[in-house]
């Protein structure tokens, strides 16, 4: 009897406090335990038992949106959780008499792997040791990890984390010993990663790709194609080669160059494999070239040193670069990175277009010139060369001079004097050089004239025209003078010549009447006839004299 009222008073009590609990105001959220992706976004309800609400919320380092309340909660979507500690704190205020507590919410913010990979397995040696390596790539939290070998289907090893206490996502290592076995060959092998966020969240899993397990024989020694010269920032094509090995499809090749691993194509004939790279080097100097090929545990390396040269980075320059007639300018050829620069003897030059104007076997040097006219637009080269290997090699850069000069005329540009046939069309031609181009006017009468422009000739162009020719420089002036030639005969001469022919038929008048007048005018005797007419006589003498006998 003393232990059932034991007992019956236990139960009394405990339904009392339970009563007096449930009568207690308390905050509380759902979901409890919240399991969200990285940069996702969830809806979190904060509620309580208190009947006189006045104030309530979330408070939280994360960007939230209002969804909703009621008399007793109030629901917020928290967006893009990117805290990986994150902890919102659900608060209500029930008055002063109440000691209302905040509710902290326990999130669990996880990433799924990114990437399983397990290491490449090399071709293994039978009774040798050898380590396989897993590699998850960015998750969380590690502490849900696992991470298990597979080989045929069968697990080999399993690691777990149930000790890691960092919440970020973070990459995970795993390695795992093997021993080579002749029965190996051919099995598959794998590493697997799941992430077990169960009750409250999902079961993720990812593998790795497949490897196959390889055991093979190496008796022979690679051989590398020769190769002594290289220019920097080149590319040039090297081969290493195994004969004799068995499979030779399996032969594993690695090359480097300067101590960079080299991207590499390999093929198979027959028992020969043959591996070719691009190799190339932005540094000048001696470089070791070297191949690796590997079957199993024999691992057989041939290496070659490379001559890496380097020319001169040429840089011309012109002191200064825009000029006047008549000044000296400074030509000047040096090397822009004298200190990387590794290379056989050469000879350098600066020219022009009028041939070589200093040469020296070093850098730097300069040469000075006294500018012309003619020098406006000139070129002039830094070159250098040099012999590699019997090869003839030429570097060279090239700068351009400006010379300033005022405006120049000639009678090439503009004639002085120009005849133009009327009717005709013709263009006023005048221009002049100089830099910067000069501007060429003409002018006739101080009444400016088209020039270049086909017109047709009359009478009116002709006469003088002022040319002018200006730039900032100065100015120069030319005087031309255009002859219009006509087809049709002058008036003046036309009457001229009327006046001399009248003049000419005039006297031949005169002369005709003086001519008639002493030799046609007065007496003549005419021979008698027998039994002439004294009428016909008459009229045949004239009707003023008669002859007399």
């Amino acid at each position: 009897m003393l232990q059932l009222l034991c007992v019956l008073l236990a139960s009394a009590a405990a339904a009392a406090a339970a009563q007096e609990a449930q009568e207690q105001p308390f905050v509380s959220a759902w979901p409890e335990n919240p399991v969200v992706e990285f940069g996702s976004s969830l809806v979190l309800n904060c509620s309580t038992n208190c009947k006189n609400i006045r104030d309530g919320g979330l408070e939280t380092n994360l960007d939230k949106k209002d969804e909703g309340e009621g008399p007793t909660w109030k629901a917020f979507r928290l967006f893009n959780v990117s805290n990986w500690d994150s902890a919102p704190s659900c608060y209500f205020d029930c008055g002063e008499d109440v000691d209302m507590k905040p509710h902290r919410v326990n999130f669990t913010v996880y990433r799924v792997p990114e990437l399983v990979e397990l290491d490449p397995v090399p071709v293994m040696e039978v009774g040798k040791n050898y380590t396989l390596t897993c590699r998850v790539s960015s998750m969380a939290p590690i502490r849900n990890l696992s991470v298990a070998f597979l080989q045929g289907g069968k697990r080999l090893h399993l690691q777990t984390f149930e000790k890691h206490a960092a919440r970020e996502a973070s990459d995970v290592v795993v390695t795992h010993i093997v021993t080579a076995h002749q029965a190996d060959r051919g099995e598959e092998i794998s590493c697997h990663a799941a992430l077990d966020l169960r009750p409250e969240g999902q079961l993720f899993g990812q593998a790795s790709l497949n490897q196959s397990l390889e055991t093979v024989d190496f008796p022979v020694n690679p051989q590398l194609r020769p190769l002594r010269y290289m220019e920097v920032n080149t590319s040039e094509t090297v081969t290493c080669e195994v004969t004799g090995v068995f499979p030779a499809e399996e032969a594993q090749f690695e090359m480097t160059f300067a101590e960079e691993r080299l991207n590499l194509s390999v093929t198979v004939v027959g028992d020969v494999a043959r591996a070719q790279a691009q190799v190339s080097s932005s540094i000048a100097g001696s470089h070791t070239l070297k191949c690796t090929v590997s079957l199993g545990p024999v691992t057989k390396t041939a290496e070659e040193n490379v001559n890496v040269y380097c020319l001169p980075d040429l840089v011309l320059t012109l002191s200064p670069q825009e000029t006047f007639v008549n000044e000296a300018v400074e030509v000047a050829c040096y090397d822009a990175h004298p200190e990387a620069t590794q290379s056989p003897p050469f000879s350098a030059h600066i020219r022009n277009s009028r041939g070589v104007l200093e040469s020296r076997d070093s850098l730097p040097f300069r040469v000075s010139v006294t500018t012309t006219e003619e020098d406006d637009g000139q070129e002039f080269t830094c070159q250098v060369d040099t012999e590699i290997d019997g090869r003839p090699i030429r570097r060279k850069t090239s700068s351009s001079l400006t010379v300033f000069y005022g405006p120049q005329m000639n009678d090439s540009s503009c004639p002085g004097a120009l005849t133009w046939k009327a009717d005709s069309k013709e263009a006023f031609r005048c221009s002049a050089w100089g830099n910067p181009p000069p501007t060429v006017e003409c002018r006739k009468h101080d009444v400016p004239y088209a020039i270049g422009m086909p017109q047709l000739v009359t009478k009116d162009h002709q006469g003088s025209y002022n040319c002018s020719a200006s730039n900032w420089l100065g100015s120069v002036a030319k005087l031309v003078v255009v002859n219009v030639e006509s087809d049709e005969p002058p008036t003046l001469l036309i009457i001229l010549v009327i006046l001399s022919l009248a003049s000419l038929a005039s006297a031949a008048g005169v002369g005709y009447y003086m001519y008639y007048k002493g030799h046609k005018c007065g007496k003549y005797r005419l021979p008698r006839k027998a039994k002439g007419n004294p009428s016909e006589e008459k009229h045949l003498n004239g009707s003023i004299q008669t002859d007399s006998v």
